[in-house]
């Protein structure tokens, strides 16, 4: 036996009530100035604590720093990286280091974004020091790779083609939606910033071609568990939010095609009637242990299971229009689909 529900996507989120009230009813860059005025006022934090809270933040199930430019198992603390050599090409997991991913000198190591929590990561010092400060693209012919795949070469991205860093596609989404936040959390001191990705404004903040290359991997790479987790983490630590990862529509309210206005309700932007006609051509159905998906209207993108703590129970990210899998144990799991820019999910009880 087993019970049924729709699980609103922002539920997984903790987002204090009323936090977005001044955005509401808002579309486009008028959205976007009224998210600046909901997130930019946050704790700023000494260089010296981010070392301390990526114990909060960046650190998975097994007591491993989250290593989003390479695969090092780097221990949290005792891998932090010091006044030695931070490896080299053979050896690129020697320490952990703390990675502007937007680069310090395009802000010339400006406060308080010198020490936001949000676009500040744990990365591979060696990989760290490869990338300096370049812009991130997408790489043709790479002079550098890491160990899982990260790139450094000439971009061959349309509109682009100077040397670029290529995150592993795992974490396209997660720097994207990153490079969001900071557009919208400076908004009053974006404009001052230098790089070949940004147009020296603050309303669209980005130059055409990296606006549209944000855009694709936001779309490719959805919120994962991963990023609502470490959202939660900040928001305790510095006090505000990425309203990207809470409302993943907003990217598209404000650099997109969506001109509704942000009403802050499940699915919004697109949301509940595309839910609705997805889930009336969707069935789920769990006899046993055993869960089956049919979707009747093409493919879907990707099946996600998890259980109520966040523990990533499966994943498939084969496009297919039926999905099978036996569950390991009575519970209450969550069966999270995307298809397209739809991330929709389901909560299910088996007894």
């Amino acid at each position: 036996m087993f019970l049924l529900g729709m699980l609103p996507w922002m539920a997984w989120a903790q987002v204090p009530d009323g936090y977005y009230d001044n955005a509401l009813n808002k579309s486009g860059y008028e959205l976007k100035r009224a998210l600046w005025q909901c997130i930019f006022r946050h704790e700023q934090l000494s260089y010296a604590d981010l070392w301390t809270a990526f114990g909060e933040t960046d650190v998975d199930e097994n007591g491993y720093i989250i290593d989003m430019y390479n695969d090092c198992q780097f221990e949290f603390q005792e891998d932090q990286c010091g006044s030695g050599s931070s490896g080299n090409p053979e050896n690129q997991c020697v320490c952990y280091n703390r990675e502007h991913s937007m680069p310090k000198s395009w802000f010339d190591e400006g406060r308080p974004m010198y020490t936001d929590l949000f676009h500040l990561y744990p990365v591979s010092g060696y990989v760290n020091s490869r990338r300096k400060n370049y812009p991130f693209g997408e790489v043709g012919n790479a002079t550098f790779t890491s160990t899982a795949g990260s790139k450094l070469g000439t971009c061959n991205y349309p509109g682009y083609g100077k040397t670029v860093f290529e995150p592993v596609d795992e974490y396209k989404g997660d720097f994207a939606r990153t490079y969001f936040y900071m557009a919208t959390c400076y908004q009053d001191k974006v404009a001052s910033w230098e790089s070949d990705m940004l147009a020296g404004n603050n309303q669209q903040v980005f130059t055409d071609w990296a606006k549209s290359m944000l855009l694709e991997w936001h779309e490719l790479d959805p919120v994962s568990e991963k990023e609502i987790a470490r959202n939660n983490a900040v928001y305790e630590i510095q006090g505000n939010r990425n309203p990207f990862i809470d409302y993943p529509e907003l990217v598209e309210k404000i650099w997109g095609d969506d001109d509704t206005p942000f009403t802050g309700e499940e699915g919004d932007g697109g949301g509940t009637g595309v839910e609705e006609a997805f889930w009336n051509q969707c069935s789920l159905h769990v006899s046993g242990r055993f869960l089956q998906l049919e979707y009747k209207g093409g493919l879907f993108d990707s099946v996600e299971i998890v259980d109520v703590s966040g523990r990533q129970i499966c994943h498939s990210s084969v496009k297919q229009s039926s999905f099978a899998f036996t569950l390991p144990a009575a519970g209450v799991y969550i069966v999270r689909i995307q298809k397209g820019r739809l991330n929709t999910a389901k909560k299910i009880s088996v007894l």
